[in-house]
């Protein structure tokens, strides 16, 4: 599933102010810097399969895929959390993590 595939005819109110407010949260995710850490990014990936697709409910991949192992942890440790709760806690995160991953500003003296 995808943000085009989403139905915004048919969310209540609410939901539709916290949608867009996800969807312009997976624009600002593209324009985080690259050193944000793997853990950060699979915390947005597993919020972003969860705000999706609702709850992990695939097959885990092979012993020897560990990255596709590490993102379907990602997407399962969020267990029952609604799609709406994931949208928002994504959107949080990408405020944080910019802050976080944010270059240094010139400070100047007076």
């Amino acid at each position: 599933m995808s943000l085009a595939d989403v139905d915004k005819t048919k969310l209540s109110p609410e939901d539709l102010v916290i949608f867009e407010k996800f969807e312009k949260a997976t624009v600002d995710a593209k324009k985080l810097p690259p050193n944000v850490s793997q853990d950060d990014q699979l915390s947005l990936y597993g919020l972003f399969k969860q705000a999706l697709a609702g709850k992990n409910t695939t097959a885990r991949p092979g012993m020897l895929d560990f990255k596709g192992k590490a993102k379907y942890d990602a997407w399962l440790k969020n267990g029952d959390m609604t799609k709406q709760d994931a949208q928002q806690k994504y959107a949080d995160l990408v405020v944080a993590l910019d802050e976080k991953y944010a270059k240094p500003t010139a400070t100047t003296a007076e």
